[in-house]
């Protein structure tokens, strides 16, 4: 499929994934990227990309506001990144994950009804899984771990009912644990890395705790592939995940071996927001065979590219 001239409209786009992804379509041909924020966000992470990407403020708890913009835009493919409740310690307003998680999120697609909209991409959460002994895929039971994976999986399950009632295409993607460029300082690999190279303390919770680390630019690889992708889908759900687990002792160890210094962890200083599996993987064959798409890195080959950004780019976390 061409992708001459396509309209790539990404909700939340000054975001760590959202900036990623608009970076990463802009060094393709073809795509003209248009974002959706609100108001008074920083756009640290667009920086020297501004000129190439038109910004929409718009709030898409505001239906009227939201329809006007997208008929602007008439976009071909969204990707919904724009979400409430990530970022456990700070995001709590369970009210606000419901307005902006599924009430926003049914805006949009009520917005984007006259539309042709090639594919709709939502991003939901590896969090709504129930944790198992074996790699998480697909069709295995949820049980969502907090009100904020709760309202992406409520999401998740009203969008199938979107999809027979307007025929849009539409893609659900649960994201397991991402980590790169422009990530906020106060995520897990960030924080080590910035506190290591000011030979700093880090605090950590239990070194004992389990995550599918998906490096960045596997994801954003992910998310082109599947514009390229020709097929519609009923609301399909798909992992994004690396496929393999790693502990957070061993996180600390490779970026120990990577800096080549000891790092002087200290565990039991951060608390979890949920409960901690013991086995935490995805399942990502699924993907692999309907996108011809497979990570290329592994966790020593993406936290050295992570390593070699954040020591170039550091005046951004000061």
């Amino acid at each position: 499929m061409t992708t001459k001239n396509q309209k790539v409209l990404i909700t939340g786009g000054a975001g760590f994934i959202g900036a990623n992804l608009a970076r990463k379509l802009i060094s393709q041909s073809g795509f003209k990227v248009f974002i959706i924020e609100k108001n008074g966000v920083n756009l640290w992470r667009l920086e020297g990309i501004l000129s190439s990407i038109t910004i929409n403020y718009t709030d898409i708890e505001n239906l009227a506001e939201l329809q006007k913009t997208i008929d602007d835009i008439k976009p071909d493919f969204v990707f919904h990144l724009a979400t409430y409740g990530v970022y456990s310690a700070i995001q709590t307003d369970v009210r606000k994950m419901i307005d902006i998680n599924i009430k926003g999120t049914l805006n949009l697609i009520d917005a984007l009804k006259n539309c042709n909209v090639r594919c709709f991409i939502h991003t939901a959460s590896c969090g709504e899984y129930k944790a198992k002994k074996s790699s998480l895929n697909e069709n295995d039971p949820v049980d969502p771990s907090n009100a904020y994976h709760i309202t992406k999986l409520t999401t998740e399950l009203l969008l199938k009912k979107v999809v027979a009632q307007t025929k849009m295409s539409v893609i659900n993607l649960r994201l397991f644990t991402a980590y790169g460029f422009y990530e906020d300082g106060q995520r897990l690999i960030p924080h080590i890395i910035l506190n290591a190279l000011d030979n700093k303390n880090v605090d950590l919770s239990s070194p004992n705790y389990v995550r599918d680390f998906i490096f960045i630019e596997d994801l954003t690889d992910a998310f082109l592939k599947i514009i390229k992708n020709k097929k519609r889908y009923q609301a399909d759900t798909f992992n994004i995940g690396s496929g393999r687990q790693h502990n957070i002792e061993s996180v600390v160890k490779t970026i120990e071996k990577l800096l080549g210094k000891k790092i002087n962890a200290k565990y039991g200083k951060r608390k979890s927001y949920y409960e901690e599996p013991d086995f935490f993987q995805a399942n990502n064959k699924k993907a692999k065979v309907e996108f011809n798409w497979k990570p290329t890195h592994s966790l020593e080959s993406g936290i050295a590219k992570t390593i070699n950004w954040f020591k170039e780019n550091k005046e951004y976390y000061l």
